[in-house]
């Protein structure tokens, strides 16, 4: 009888409802590249959520731009409704995702506040890079670029300050004892400056930083990290084991 309930259950309207309520079809739209996406990709990835990965060149991107409402990519698409702002897409993403049984973005608001934090942090280090594009194309544009990682740098002081963080977490990890959102932020973006992806930075940049170098060699030797990005090339090669 409790076998009868239980089929009963699974295939009532309210439960088939509400599963697909929790589970939406998820797409994502961007470039061939890392960039501000990453974060949500590898949330989902880690996560076991399926997802379409949908890739735009430049080409593509410029007869689907005047169609989208901010003008600006990422984008995703959850059951065919349209979100923007790659930090809001991360953070949803990891809300949507868990790893080891445990979530990736914590339902304690003091964990979850020291997440937001190192990942608010992250991202401040992409202001010099959004600097740089008003600064001229070429040599100019690219010496900025390198200032801006070196000793005194803006972003080198962001690095800094991230550096330490990760330093005196004895587990290694971005914020507290387990995978978050925080070391998707961490893992994924940082690693940008030495993928080539951007002229003027140097591949050595996060060289005198020691602890987030460990913290990408310990995320990227996970396991369902290590096998989704050993298939990868390009740009993506920065985060192989």
């Amino acid at each position: 009888l409790q076998f009868l309930y239980f089929i009963d259950l699974v295939f009532s309207p309210f439960f088939l409802i509400h599963f697909l309520r929790k589970m939406p079809s998820v797409k994502l739209t961007y470039f061939d590249i890392a960039g501000r996406l990453e974060p949500t990709r590898f949330c989902l990835m880690v996560g076991g959520v399926p997802f379409e990965d949908e890739i735009l060149t430049g080409e593509s991107w410029g007869k689907m731009k005047p169609t989208v409402a901010p003008k600006q990519l990422p984008l995703m698409e959850l059951d065919g409704v349209q979100v923007s702002q790659s930090v809001a897409m991360a953070r949803w993403a990891a809300k949507k995702s868990s790893f080891e049984g445990k979530p990736l973005y914590p339902e304690c608001p003091l964990a979850a506040l020291r997440v937001d934090e190192m990942v608010d942090m992250v991202g401040e280090v992409f202001g010099p890079l959004i600097k740089s594009f008003g600064v001229p194309e070429g040599a100019e544009r690219e010496a900025f670029r390198a200032a801006s990682v070196a000793e005194g740098g803006d972003a080198f002081k962001w690095l800094t300050f991230i550096d330490e963080l990760i330093g005196k977490n004895p587990s290694g990890f971005a914020v507290g004892d387990h995978l978050t959102l925080a070391d998707a932020a961490v893992f994924a973006w940082p690693n940008i400056f030495r993928s080539g992806q951007f002229d003027g930075y140097p591949t050595d940049c996060l060289a005198p930083f020691k602890n987030i170098t460990a913290h990408t060699k310990k995320i990227a030797n996970i396991p369902v990290v290590k096998a989704h990005y050993a298939k990868k090339e390009g740009v993506f090669s920065v985060y192989k084991a």
